[in-house]
């Protein structure tokens, strides 16, 4: 029976994990959970999966560990083989390098912890023999397939996207656009952040960055195909020529649960190709800039996916709120990125100083 902590529990990811647990009667005991905020969700989910403990890294209550301080002291008494990261956004990265200071594996779902750590993060794992496991969909299937080749057989990784809700919409309407609107995913069912950045195709930028940094590719060998039904994951080009590709209905768990264990079966239905009709194209990064604002990070090669990421935060939570346009929270990614950003995060000082520069900077433009 493997021990699992699951952070973010209240989360879309969490939520997944846990409900496949219990129907696929996963051989998993859960025994911690945390959650910012829904801590009625927390509670009840801790009675349901009788935990040994919970965390609150919001507001106090009593019972609770409290506090990021807290999620360190219940990793430290409760300690699980395994902590499945899904805390959303930039502060996930100290829940990360906490769990692989203390050698426990971390499933990783949480993508801010990639694409801000940088080398600070795998270092530290590898310096405490902690494996990273990617949950998001695109990078487990790519870890899958790349688990069926040899390295130097590989010329290119290939990340599908759906394309989001704006995909077929003229360039001119984009000005028009709401938060409503861009919360209308056609395919998947997420927390409003990746929601809103799939409408713009920072959620794939993001990924891009990631990818680079978990399997090794550079920027000329990371591929992104616009795959609207969101069937095929991802897939990996070889030097002979031939694409190698990971296919299964859009549903998270086969990702988290391949995350915590060797072999799982029955995941996910199985696929019935006698009426599967799949399409692919190229992304138009005129229309959606900011994922060719994530190949421009990887040739920099500087804190500027530090910058990326936290004007992103600062930029769709403005625009959540109807603070500002559409096009102009693109516009706030783009112009904080484009400041200086010189040096590379070899420590979490710098990565926390970057990050609170780059939202200054993004709440000026707003």
């Amino acid at each position: 029976m493997k021990r699992i902590t699951i952070l973010g529990s209240s989360g879309s990811i969490g939520q997944t994990t846990l409900t496949a647990i219990r129907r696929l009667s996963l051989p998993i005991k859960v025994v911690s959970l945390s959650s910012h905020t829904n801590i009625d969700r927390l509670r009840s989910d801790g009675r349901a999966f009788d935990v040994e403990a919970l965390c609150s890294t919001g507001a106090e209550y009593e019972g609770l560990y409290h506090g990021f301080d807290g999620l360190e002291a219940m990793l430290d008494d409760h300690r699980p083989d395994i902590v499945l990261n899904a805390i959303s956004g930039f502060a996930g990265l100290r829940a990360s390098l906490a769990t692989v200071e203390r050698g426990i594996d971390l499933a990783l779902a949480n993508k801010e912890s990639v694409v801000c750590g940088g080398s600070l993060l795998f270092e530290t794992a590898r310096a405490h023999s902690s494996r990273i496991i990617p949950v998001d969909s695109e990078h487990s299937a790519i870890a899958a397939l790349l688990a069926g080749h040899e390295r130097s057989a590989v010329e290119s990784l290939i990340l599908t996207a759906s394309g989001g809700p704006f995909r077929l919409l003229e360039a001119e309407q984009f000005a028009r656009i709401k938060a409503r609107d861009a919360l209308a995913h056609p395919t998947w069912t997420m927390g409003q952040k990746i929601t809103i950045d799939s409408a713009t195709l920072a959620n794939k930028a993001l990924e891009v960055i990631e990818a680079a940094a978990l399997f090794g590719f550079d920027s000329d060998h990371i591929e992104v195909v616009i795959h609207p039904q969101s069937i095929v994951h991802s897939m990996i080009r070889c030097h002979d020529g031939a694409v190698y590709a990971q296919l299964s209905k859009p549903d998270m768990s086969l990702a988290i649960v391949s995350s915590l264990l060797d072999g799982p079966k029955g995941v996910v239905d199985r696929l019935d190709f006698s009426s599967l009709s799949l399409t692919f194209e190229a992304p138009d990064r005129v229309r959606f800039p900011l994922l060719s604002l994530a190949y421009d990070i990887l040739r920099r090669n500087d804190l500027s996916a530090i910058a990326f990421n936290a004007a992103d935060e600062v930029a769709v939570a403005a625009f959540l709120q109807d603070q500002i346009g559409y096009l102009e929270m693109i516009d706030v990614v783009r112009r904080t990125v484009e400041q200086e950003w010189s040096g590379t995060p070899d420590s979490l000082d710098t990565i926390i100083e970057s990050d609170r520069r780059a939202r200054e900077v993004a709440l000026r433009l707003l």
